[in-house]
């Protein structure tokens, strides 16, 4: 049922609110301005402000370099005064009663050094011996006295108020007599002497530099040391200067000012030089810039923006000269050329006028097409009705020999059988049977060339040339997805029994898959790695692995396990357009699997890629003859015959025969009785189903070969699970022979003549 047009009217408005809802030429143009001159200035920005990092990082630098230059001067002056004190303390005069010779010496150092007195102090007691200043009196800084005494070395106070009320710091020298400290001698130097220091680096006006004590005091500074002097910095900033000789950090100072300090503390005397940048003086020229860098992209903006605008005025001139031919062309009109102002807009005119002649030419094939796809449907109609004939047809096929064969089974459960012989009955059910198989074959050659698996050849082949031909089929595939192949392969041929077109198509599956689900570019590997055999298995030639691995789009952990299901597909999205059909890989498991060869698959996960192994055995070297078995017509001698199968039918048919062949037997029909009757009968061979309940085939063989009165019992597996890993499976438990039902009596005769035939020993 074809959809109900709108009226025109409500079409013609709904496509005009649609188009003013669009953005204008103009706007895009502005756009495209932004998006070019944007990038620019934030790439500019971040530039500058590169650049202020390192000019910052250098200023910073030098203000440290600065300040440890002024923690030496600091410790130089002080070590002068202790030098020139030591000078004194030599002189003979010291000892002198009234010490007036000693006083003049002392006062000549007065005009060389920065000090105000010096001063003799009676260690033992503190007083003053001799001053330059006055007669001695009074009692010294005890804590600096006996500091000297202890340490025998010149030490330096902090800043300290004075008996005279004047703020001082004292700087004291041990004096020796007979191995003792006798006197202590002492000058006291004025902390305005250390502001020379500061003047003479001429820092600028700006900044915040102070000299502080050992105890963190201020002694001098640049700015209001009237106001700050003796006072200590910020209890935050104390801390940070008493932690480490040497830091940078943010902070205030006791001015109240936002600065970045930096400080350099003496490890000799402990005093420290402190520097504070304002944080406005490192800002300033980064500011200044970025205003710059605004103004400069706001000009660019403007002069892009009245360039869009112009432009797209010519240019939206040309689109609106467009719309009267395409309305034309839509409504099946004549195409009037329009006067455009740009060469796109006039290839765009003139493509109209083209498509307004092909418009004729595509009605014609439009009807044409119609005719042809009406004709196709009554094709697929007329395929549907042979389908279901086909079908019906099937139906009575199959229905024809089953009725004969339950004819049959009722005839032969007649009392005394008389009126039909039973070989004529079981001659029928034989043909019937027969028949059947056939149409079940005929089915499975329908499928397999529906699905393409058809039967493989075996025949001699190598490798390599196999590859070879699956990388000439793929190739194209992977040149067009850019994709990087790399294989490795040995350098010596890898002899193989095998079908090599099917083979080749296995591999050139495998690579067109992990072509189309790894993106553009990706990485695709094929390498080769032949696998030897263990030593003293003769049975075994070795094995050949090939693994084609790719970095795709990977396999969900949920996906991995069902990846060889026919018709499954991990991802069943409609926008999915590398999608198949689902049964590429089912197919490719099946054609190895013909081989005698598995096919795996890995993955880590999704977007992590995936890898295919594919192992497949060794061809033999040389194939021996076989060897005419002269005892087939022998009577089997009589064994102990253990049968377990919960097919009740199964087992007692089984048993009729073995009992026919002159066998000891006993049957069971769970895992756990047979396991108890083998304890006891102690069979020489067995033949054991493996879905058995109770205890299964598997947990069952195990169980007997544990038993050391069974180790040598023949196991044999008789069951309807015939894959390579069911085989695998048989012989890690312990059975020696795996038969897929139904047993055939030349099979049973010969394992029953084998076992017959064995060494003594082993029975």
């Amino acid at each position: 049922m074809e959809p109900t047009p709108l009226p025109a009217g409500l079409n013609g408005t709904a496509r005009h609110s649609a188009a003013a809802r669009l953005p204008t030429i103009r706007f895009r143009l502005a756009l495209l301005v932004l998006s070019c001159v944007l990038p620019a200035a934030i790439v500019s920005g971040f530039l500058i402000y590169d650049h202020y990092r390192v000019e910052r990082s250098s200023l910073l630098a030098e203000a440290m370099s600065t300040a440890r230059s002024m923690v030496s001067v600091v410790d130089r002056d002080f070590d002068t005064v202790v030098t020139a004190l030591r000078t004194l303390s030599i002189s003979d005069d010291i000892d002198s009663a009234d010490h007036a010779e000693f006083r003049r010496q002392a006062s000549n150092v007065h005009a060389i050094l920065p000090i105000t007195e010096i001063v003799l102090y009676d260690p033992a007691s503190g007083r003053q011996l001799m001053n330059t200043a006055a007669a001695g009196q009074g009692v010294g800084p005890a804590a600096l006295l006996r500091q000297v005494v202890r340490m025998r070395q010149p030490g330096v106070s902090s800043l300290y108020r004075a008996a005279n009320g004047a703020m001082t710091i004292t700087v004291a020298v041990p004096i020796l007599r007979d191995g003792a400290v006798r006197y202590v001698l002492a000058a006291q130097v004025m902390p305005s002497a250390l502001n020379g220091i500061l003047t003479d680096q001429k820092i600028p006006d700006s900044w915040r530099a102070a000299i502080l004590d050992s105890d963190a005091a201020i002694v001098a500074r640049n700015l209001q040391i009237e106001q700050f002097q003796g006072r200590q910095p910020r209890p935050e900033v104390v801390a940070r200067v008493r932690q480490q000789l040497e830091d940078t950090f943010d902070s205030l100072t006791v001015d109240d000012v936002e600065v970045v300090t930096l400080y350099s503390r003496s490890p000799k005397s402990g005093w420290t030089v402190m520097l504070g940048v304002p944080h406005k003086n490192l800002t300033a020229g980064l500011l200044r810039t970025l205003e710059s860098l605004i103004v400069a992209t706001v000009v660019l903006l403007a002069m892009g923006f009245a360039m869009a605008w112009l432009v797209g005025g010519r240019i939206a001139h040309s689109v609106h000269a467009l719309i009267d031919p395409a309305t034309a062309l839509g409504a099946g009109r004549p195409v009037q050329p329009p006067r455009v102002d740009f060469r796109e807009a006039q290839q765009v005119a003139d493509s109209l006028e083209r498509a307004a002649l092909a418009l004729d030419e595509a009605r014609a094939r439009a009807a044409k097409e119609l005719r042809d796809r009406r004709a196709a449907q009554e094709a697929l109609q007329a395929a549907d009705v042979r389908k279901d004939e086909f079908l019906a047809t099937l139906a009575h096929e199959l229905r024809n020999p089953m009725a004969p064969l339950v004819n049959a089974l009722q005839i032969l459960r007649l009392p005394g059988r008389a009126a039909v012989p039973a070989s004529n009955v079981l001659d029928i059910m034989e043909r019937q049977l027969k028949q059947m198989v056939r149409l079940v074959d005929d089915l499975l050659d329908v499928s397999r060339i529906t699905t393409n698996k058809l039967g493989i050849r075996h025949e001699p082949l190598v490798l390599q040339d196999v590859i070879g031909h699956a990388l000439e089929t793929s190739g194209p595939l992977l040149q067009q997805r850019r994709h990087a192949l790399s294989v490795h392969q040995p350098d010596q041929p890898v002899p193989l029994t095998g079908d090599a077109t099917r083979l080749a198509q296995v591999f050139s599956n495998l690579l067109n898959n992990a072509a189309k689900y790894t993106p553009n570019g990706g990485r695709i590997a094929l390498d080769v790695f032949v696998l030897r055999p263990h030593a003293g298995d003769p049975q075994h030639h070795g094995q050949v692995r090939i693994e084609i691995s790719d970095n795709g789009i990977g396999i969900g952990a949920a996906a991995l396990p069902h990846v060889f299901d026919i018709f499954f597909q991990a991802d069943r999205s409609l926008g999915r357009s590398q999608a198949g059909l689902g049964i590429g890989l089912s197919l490719a498991r099946r054609l190895v699997e013909l081989h005698g060869g598995t096919l795996t698959a890995a993955s880590p996960g999704e977007g992590l890629g995936s890898t295919f192994a594919i192992e497949l055995p060794l061809a033999t070297q040389a194939t021996a003859a076989p060897v005419a078995d002269n005892n087939a017509g022998t009577p089997i001698p009589p064994l102990r015959v253990l049968v377990a199968d919960d097919n009740v039918d199964h087992a007692n048919t089984l048993r009729t025969l073995l009992l026919a062949a002159g066998q000891q037997v006993q049957v069971c029909y769970d895992g756990l009785s047979a396991l108890r009757c083998a304890e006891a009968f102690e069979p020489q061979i067995a033949f054991l189903d493996i879905g058995m309940p109770r205890l299964d085939g598997y947990e069952l063989a195990r169980r007997l070969r544990a038993n050391s009165q069974l180790r040598d019992c023949t196991l044999v597996a008789v069951t309807g699970w015939g894959q390579l890993q069911d085989q695998q499976r048989s012989r890690a438990a312990g059975f020696d022979h795996h038969i897929v039902k139904p047993l055939q009596l030349a099979q049973l005769n010969e394992l029953l003549r084998a076992r017959a035939l064995a060494p003594a020993e082993a029975q």
